[in-house]
Parts: structure tokens; C-alpha cells; sequence
């Protein structure tokens, strides 16, 4: 999980008011009635003692899916599975990710202070006993589960120690091997179907190229995990290992920057047993980065963009098919077709369907795309593909399933992943929605563009923009001029509707239109505006032409000079009059009234938007 991920969740989870409780019980089937953990049968039973042959690897793996911000999750550098918002992990989630057609589960831990260093660098057994029942509850499913030690490597999370850039790397080093001889001690019996990962997204912290010294490192770490896991015995002399490059970054593992595959003398398979670990979420701006406004990615994307009239700077600039199919590529030639199987351990892109009112369903269909087709192109290429869920659904979440209910939330993109692996087909997803970009399935034009004033006082009474996710036209609040305070002391702040009325628009034709709140003392409320626009419920266009724009403060006219015309956040039509945050505004002088704030303008180009 990449830092980005980790601070948008942490977000939501802030936000969190779902109690910490699996979609049933979270306790294992091994586990007894007073609630202590029995030996589970899976690991140990001679019956099940599998092996997995390089030649069948990848399709045995098949789709992954990620437990991901559970047993990774920390606070304060001590791992607790539910500290990020997500409930515990249940063999009832597990069942679920099973029924929806994955073969694979990766999940990430984090052991940070759960490592003694003072005691020969013991691990809790109670935490390894918990991964132990995660472990169980994949084998339960008939799935192959991947575990790693995730978290421990960040520069950015407190307690991280394993890091490349060290300056005690005997100490780091040591403590490494003795955490995986533990680790590999405790599930020595498992057959192949558990599969260890040495690390994750290991580098310095620094987007940069890496730097050799500490490039060095990381491969001395691979190297350890595979000497110090072999050593152990029983199925750990045979078991599959996954190793990563810098921050699983495919660049950096497949060029000329320092990665070195380690040895592995001592398996006794027979054959190759190592795994290539890389991540790819490219485009970042498409797939992760909350704060611009890419939404569309590739070539269904630009249909959507003819189709529908989106704002064509929605378009993921870079990273397209041909980049993907690139990537995959490289891997292949540089690592499957030398005998080294590939596991994209990390993919996916966030949910963007609020970017912009006017095309929700498009790009919630563009999405279903893009992760199909990293998926089959992966396929194509005998590579695993994984997928990144962090439990979280709604905006900017990477969720596939409720885990409170262990119900499908993304079922598109579910069966997009999994068919386009099964069939190593990449255009899966295009197949799945493609009747849904013709203009006959396109949302019904309308036949006039809303217009909405918006505005902030300085003690933050407010009407918010159109398309707002919390105050917009789709919540109860959008037609109440709102009062934020705290009368209560409470320190959450309350909502109080000051009784004000909005007078909005509908634009049907070029000409003067007004928009307007009334019946409420501003003058008293304030001495100032933070914000003042006009909001409008289509996507941005540069065909309208503004101009005339005036407001009024009761009676009083004041020209406003220099209006900016732009998108707002979720891509939306956007006058901005008046913004405190915003320096390029200009700025106005003005009498805040008594009862009314008006905004007139005049425009042109209405029939070529409503066309």
C-alpha cells in the first residue's frame, strides 16, 4: 500500500461510524468455544501437502484480491487490525471473495512493536497466532493466500524499521532474518498454497531514482528472506517466494537501477520457486490522486468524452493501453520467460463517479474498463494480477466488497477482473458496458442548464456548489442557507437553517439571468463574504460565453470585473466571483446586505450545449 493510499483512508476511517464488527462472527471455524485457537487441519494434514509447478503457478493464483488496511493497519507503530475503520477479518469476508471468483488473497501485515527487540527480537505469539487464523480462514476456502511484512518498511509510519536507508543496517538485518524464522518456523507445514512475500513498497521514501547503496540493501533483504525461510525446513525448502524490486515499482525492477534476482540454491523443487513482485497503478492521476481532476482513461475514455461532451482535460494524459500492454511486456521478457513467475501483488484505481454530475455511470463504466484490462492484459502475459481493496467504498475508495456484510459493492469490476483473467482477454470490461456509451444510453439531454448561486460568509453560513457530495443538490441541505455553529459546545459544530429563500435559474436560451438567497441579514451575520458563485449542473464548456456579470447587495449594484469561468472540483460549470482561498480572484469591495445577495450575467452559446 503506497503512502497516498494509507492517508486517504486514514481520512475515511476518521470519518467512520461503522462499529468494528465482521459480516458475522469474526472468529475463525479452528477456533473453540471459549474463543482460544485450535491447530488448524489445512497447514498440517499430509492429505493436503500440494505443490504448485512452475508451468501451472499462474493459473493457479489466478485473480487476487488484497485484504488490505486489516493486519497491516497500526497506530502509534503497534498493528491492530481495526484501528483504520475496517471490521476484523472473518472467514465469512474470505467465503465471499471466494464465491465471487478469486483463487488468490494477499494479505498484508504489519509487525512493528509487536517485535521485541530486547528479547532476541520475539515476536508476539498471540499476533502471529491471529495471521496464523487469517492464513486458516484462505485454506478453509480451498484459496491460495499470499503474507508479507508490509508496513514495517515505511519511513512514514512510526516504529518502521526496516529501511533501506538505515544507518544500522547490521541491526536492521538481523532483526529481518530472525523476524522471518519465525515466521517461516510457524507455517513450516503449509503446503504451496502459501505463498511469503519478504516486503512491500521498500524504498527510501523519496520519489526519486533509486539510489544504488540503498538499492544494495534491499537485495541483501531479499537475499536473507530467501536463505533464512529455506533453512527451516519441511514444505519452507520448497515454498514459493515472492521478492520485490524499489517500492514494486515495474521501472525499477526491470531497468538498469540495481535489482538483483537472489539465489536460491537450497530449494529442493527442482525448479525455479522464486516470485517477481511489482505494483502498477498507472496512471497514478487516473488511479490514485484524489486531487486531480482525471477521471477518463483510454481510448473507451475518449468515446465517452465524444459522446457525452466531458471536459476533455479528464482524460488521462499518459498511461494508456499501449503503456500497459508495455509494461506487461517488459515484465515477461525479462523475468516469466526466464523462469520467474510475475505478481502484480497490488492494482486498481479509486472510485471517481462524483467527479462530475452530468456522467456518473460512464465513469464508474470507464473504471470497470481500465481494471479489466490491466487484469487480462496481465493474463496475456502469464502474470498474476492482485487488486488493491482497502475496505473503503464510496468517493476515492478502492472497495470491492462491504465487509461489514460481505456483500459485492463493485460486482462490475469484480467480474470484469476475474472473466478477463480467466480468459486473458483485456477488453472484458469494454464487452461488459459497451451498449452503455452510445448516445442512445447516454444520459437524456436536458433542455436548459441550471444555474445555483453559492456563498460563505466569514462564520461559515453557506449554501455549497451543485455538485457538492455533502451539501449538493443530491443532500437534504442543498435549498437551506445553513448556519454553522456551536451553540451547544459540543466542539462538533450543528446545522441550523436560517430560513433564507434561493432563487435559481434555468437557462434555455442566450440572454440575462439572475439567480438570488433572500430573507436573511447578512450584515448582521458577518463583515465579510469568503465566497460568493454561480454553480451550474452541467460540465464545464468552453462554448458558453459570460459576460455582464454584476452582483447586487440589496439595491446596491457592483460590477464584477473579472468573473473566472472555470470547473469546480467534480468538473462542473463554475463562476467564481469572490474567493478568499483563491489569490488570482480579484478582489471587491461591497456592502454586505440586509437581505438579499444577487448575481446577474449575461450568456451566450446555450443552444450549442443544449443541442
Amino acid at each position: 500500500m503506497t503512502i497516498n493510499k494509507a492517508a486517504a483512508f486514514l481520512l475515511a476511517a476518521a470519518m467512520s461510524v461503522t462499529a468494528f464488527t465482521g459480516c458475522s462472527d469474526s472468529k475463525s471455524s479452528s477456533e473453540d468455544a471459549s474463543g482460544s485457537s485450535a491447530a488448524s487441519d489445512n497447514g498440517t494434514d499430509e492429505e493436503t501437502n500440494a505443490t504448485i509447478s512452475l508451468s501451472e503457478i499462474t493459473d493457479v493464483l489466478g485473480a487476487g484480491w488484497n485484504y488490505g488496511n486489516t493486519l497491516e493497519a497500526n497506530t502509534g507503530g503497534t498493528p491492530n487490525e481495526t484501528v483504520w475503520g475496517n471490521p476484523a477479518a472473518s472467514q465469512e469476508m474470505i467465503n465471499a471473495v471466494a464465491a465471487a471468483g478469486f483463487s488468490t488473497v494477499r494479505v498484508p501485515v504489519s509487525y512493528l512493536s509487536k517485535i521485541d527487540d530486547a528479547n532476541g527480537y520475539k515476536v508476539d505469539e498471540d499476533w502471529l497466532n491471529r495471521v496464523a487464523e487469517v492464513v486458516d480462514y484462505c485454506y478453509n476456502a480451498d484459496l491460495n493466500v499470499i503474507i508479507n511484512v508490509h508496513g514495517d518498511g515505511y519511513n512514514s509510519i512510526y516504529g518502521g524499521w526496516l529501511l533501506c536507508n538505515g544507518s544500522d543496517q547490521e541491526y536492521i538485518k538481523e532483526k529481518y532474518g530472525a523476524l522471518w524464522k519465525q515466521i517461516a518456523e510457524r507455517f513450516a507445514d503449509y503446503d504451496e498454497h502459501l505463498i511469503f512475500e519478504s516486503m512491500n513498497e521498500e524504498f527510501d521514501g523519496e520519489y526519486h531514482d533509486p539510489v544504488r547503496e540503498y538499492y544494495q540493501n534491499i537485495n541483501d533483504y531479499n537475499q536473507i528472506f530467501i536463505d533464512t525461510v529455506r533453512s527451516t525446513g519441511s514444505n519452507n525448502s520448497h515454498r514459493w517466494l515472492m521478492i520485490p524490486g524499489w517500492n514494486t515499482d515495474i521501472n525499477y525492477t526491470v531497468g538498469d537501477y540495481g535489482f538483483q534476482l537472489p539465489t536460491d540454491d537450497s530449494n529442493t523443487a527442482g525448479e525455479g520457486r522464486v516470485i517477481v513482485s511489482v505494483h502498477c497503478y498507472d496512471p497514478w492521476d487516473y488511479c490514485g490522486e484524489e486531487g486531480k481532476k482525471t477521471f477518463i482513461w483510454g481510448e473507451r475514455g475518449k468515446e465517452i468524452i465524444e459522446i457525452n461532451g466531458a471536459n476533455v482535460r479528464s482524460l488521462a494524459s499518459w498511461g494508456n493501453e499501449d503503456h500497459i500492454q508495455g509494461q506487461m511486456k517488459k515484465l515477461k521478457e525479462a523475468f516469466v520467460d526466464k523462469g520467474y513467475p510475475v505478481v502484480i501483488g497490488e492494482f486498481g484505481c479509486i472510485d471517481k463517479t462524483t467527479a462530475n454530475a452530468g456522467i456518473p455511470n460512464q465513469i464508474a463504466e470507464n473504471r470497470v474498463y481500465y481494471d479489466g484490462y490491466l487484469a487480462g492484459t496481465a493474463a496475456q502475459y502469464g502474470i498474476t494480477p492482485v487488486y488493491w481493496d482497502n475496505g473503503y467504498n464510496g468517493q476515492y475508495g478502492f472497495g470491492l466488497f462491504d465487509r461489514n456484510t460481505c456483500e459485492q459493492t463493485q460486482p462490475e469490476i469484480i467480474e470484469a477482473i476475474v472473466k478477463a483473467v480467466a480468459e486473458k482477454d483485456p477488453d472484458v470490461g469494454h464487452k461488459m458496458t459497451v451498449n452503455r456509451y452510445t448516445s442512445q444510453s447516454a444520459p437524456a439531454k436536458k433542455d436548459y442548464i441550471g444555474a445555483y448561486i453559492g456563498v460563505q460568509t466569514q462564520v461559515y453560513t453557506f449554501r455549497n456548489a451543485y455538485s457538492d457530495g455533502d451539501y449538493g443538490a443530491e443532500t437534504e441541505w442543498f435549498n437551506t442557507l445553513i448556519k454553522w455553529d456551536d451553540t451547544d459546545g459540543d466542539g462538533k459544530g450543528d446545522i441550523n437553517d436560517t430560513g433564507a429563500v434561493f432563487t435559481d435559474a434555468q437557462i434555455r436560451e442566450d440572454g440575462n439571468y439572475t439567480v438570488e438567497v433572500s430573507g436573511y441579514d447578512f450584515s448582521a451575520d458577518s463583515e465579510g463574504l469568503n465566497m460568493l458563485f454561480v454553480s451550474f449542473d452541467i460540465p464545464y464548456s468552453n462554448a458558453l460565453r459570460f459576460s455582464d456579470v454584476k452582483l447586487y447587495c440589496d439595491d446596491q449594484e457592483y460590477a464584477v470585473n473579472n468573473p473566472i469561468v472555470i470547473e469546480d472540483s467534480s468538473g462542473n460549470l463554475y463562476i467564481e466571483i469572490i474567493n478568499k482561498y483563491n489569490t488570482e480572484t480579484s478582489q471587491m469591495e461591497y456592502t454586505m446586505p440586509k437581505d438579499s445577495l444577487k448575481v446577474s450575467f449575461n450568456v451566450e452559446g446555450v443552444s450549442r450545449v443544449l443541442k
